[in-house]
Parts: structure tokens; sequence; C-alpha cells
């Protein structure tokens, strides 16, 4: 009786390539590490037995990814073909309208009975969605969950500066332009050329501890108090002819 041989399984040069790329990824997830494998050795012409040998699993498992692979739609991506399908799972406790809710609340300056915070908390938007009337009862984590998925940090602040625009940057940028554009023909001539920029108020602090090094199993320390040796001020001349 002939031996059952499995159907090939067809791979084009650009799925190829991106199961190859998730293969040499060092933090893909294990299991589409897997998957991927079993493909690309169905794709070099190794059978289901070898294949889960080599891979130490089932040949059930071979042969569900084979299929699935080969039954996938050719629109989807490499990754899209190796996913899980989605499962049913218990119904939502959080309506789409509460999550939007909760999300614009962690929009606003945080503030909780009349007094401002620092920043949202995941424990201060659950009181306050509570409090709202946004929902009867939220815990903390699933609050972590929502701003995780919409990718809100409102813990994580970072300051930021708008310049007004000068109504005379472009003559002073010609300007500033042309005296570097002159500047190695001033400078056979005798005339230099300098920039010049100042660093103020640079505090000169000296640490009241020693430094201790790091050793195994403990980074390195530095004290926390400092003796302060008064402020002083960098001013560096840069010599745009020469570059010293």
């Amino acid at each position: 009786m002939p031996l059952c041989t499995a159907a090939p399984v067809f791979v084009s040069d650009h799925d190829r390539a991106a199961l190859q790329a998730l293969v040499r990824q060092h933090s893909a997830p294990q299991a589409l590490v897997m998957r991927a494998q079993i493909i690309l050795l169905a794709d070099r012409g190794v059978g289901v037995r070898p294949t889960a040998e080599r891979l130490g699993i089932g040949r059930a498992t071979v042969q569900r990814w084979r299929r699935r692979w080969s039954r996938a739609s050719a629109r989807e991506s490499a990754l899209e073909r190796l996913v899980d399908a989605p499962r049913p799972g218990t119904p939502a406790t959080f309506s789409p309208e509460q999550i939007c809710a909760i999300l614009a609340l962690a929009c606003e300056p945080p503030e909780r009975d009349g007094r401002a915070l620092t920043h949202w908390t995941h424990a201060e938007l659950a009181a306050e969605a509570i409090a709202r009337g946004i929902v009867t009862s939220i815990s903390p984590d699933s609050i972590g969950r929502f701003l995780r998925e919409a990718d809100l940090k409102p813990h994580r602040v970072r300051g930021w500066i708008n310049t007004p625009r000068d109504a005379q940057f472009d003559e002073k940028c010609r300007d500033v332009c042309e005296t570097y554009r002159l500047a190695p023909e001033r400078a056979a001539a005798g005339i230099e050329t300098r920039s010049i920029d100042e660093m103020t108020g640079v505090q000169a602090l000296e640490r009241a501890a020693a430094t201790l090094p790091l050793r195994p199993g403990r980074i390195e320390r530095r004290a926390f108090e400092y003796i302060r040796h008064g402020t002083l001020t960098l001013i560096a001349a840069f010599d745009v002819a020469s570059g010293k």
C-alpha cells in the first residue's frame, strides 16, 4: 500500500522572507515561531513526520497549521495566517461607550473631589469613574488594561516649549549665513569671526560621600546628599574660519 503524502504547501517569496524574519526575532512569541518553522519546513518539502520530530511536537499540530496555511486567503499576511482564530468568550463587562468615557476621563486634568492631583493613577481613575456614574464598579487593573489598549499614559508628562515666530527671522538668518560665508575671506584679511555661546547657572556640586562601585548583584550607588560650591557660567567661542 503506498504511503500517504502530505499536500505541498505554497509559500511566496514575500511570505518566506516574513516567516524567516519572524523566526529570527528574539522577542517573538514562541508559538508563532514554531508555526513559522512548520511552514518553512513544509516549503522545503519536509514531510509531516520529520517536521514533528525535528520540532518536538505532535503530527496533528503540524498537519493543522499546514492545512490552515493552505486554506488561508492570499490577501492575508504571513502573520495573520499564523495567529489563533478568535474564540468566543464571556460577554464584555463594560460597553464601548463606558470604555470611551473612561478614556476621555483619563485625558482630563487630574482632579478628585475638588483637589488637584499630580497625575491620574489607575486607582484614582477607577474611583472617579464610579463617582461620575460611568460604571457601577471597576478595578484599577481594568483601567490599566483600557489605557494600554489605547496607548494612553496619563502618568507620564513631557515638557515642551512653543517659541513664537520672529517677524525678522528671515532677515536675521540671511545675516548670519552671510557672516559665516564671508568668514574665510575676512580671516585672510586678519578679521576673526567667532560664534559665542554660554551656559549660565551651572551648579558646582560635590557628592557628600564617595560613590560606591558596582559589584555582582548590586548596581553603582551614589550619595543623595551633596555640597554646593556656588554656580558657574561657561562661555565658549568657536572660530568659524579655522574650526578652533
